[in-house]
């Protein structure tokens, strides 16, 4: 049982960190295009949209450096089991990867949320 939790839980984190790199680089791309908007455009509702989902962006960065250094942390944990040390995968170690499961589910929806609200933006802009 505890293989099985460990597997699934390895799984998890290598798609979560997968997830993980696409969005950051999906940011780096909205931030380019969000400061050509800046670059082009002075009507205050315009500066006043595209700074706002700058600093949305920005925080989402934030949630995905802090999400990417406690999976990497994990799956540290993960390659020591594997290597044959001691591992107990007890019920905080669930508890911990339950919480970093919704941490991931809730940065995913509000990501894809804000990546349309973003493409709705630039249709109106570009």
């Amino acid at each position: 049982m505890e293989t099985l939790k460990f597997e699934l839980c390895h799984f998890e984190n290598t798609k979560w960190a997968e997830s993980l790199t696409f969005y950051a680089d999906e940011i780096k791309f909205f931030v380019r295009l969000l400061n050509d908007v800046l670059q082009h455009n002075t009507a205050e509702n315009i500066t006043t949209k595209a700074e706002g989902f700058l600093a949305l962006f920005k925080h989402s960065e934030s949630e995905i450096e802090a999400l990417a250094i406690a999976i990497l942390a994990q799956e540290k944990s993960f390659a020591e089991y594997a290597q044959g040390k001691q591992f107990l995968f007890d019920q905080q170690v669930q508890m911990i990867h339950e919480r970093r499961r919704s941490a991931f589910q809730t940065l995913e929806k509000d990501f894809i949320l804000h990546k349309h609200q973003l493409y709705q933006f630039l249709s109106n802009v570009l």
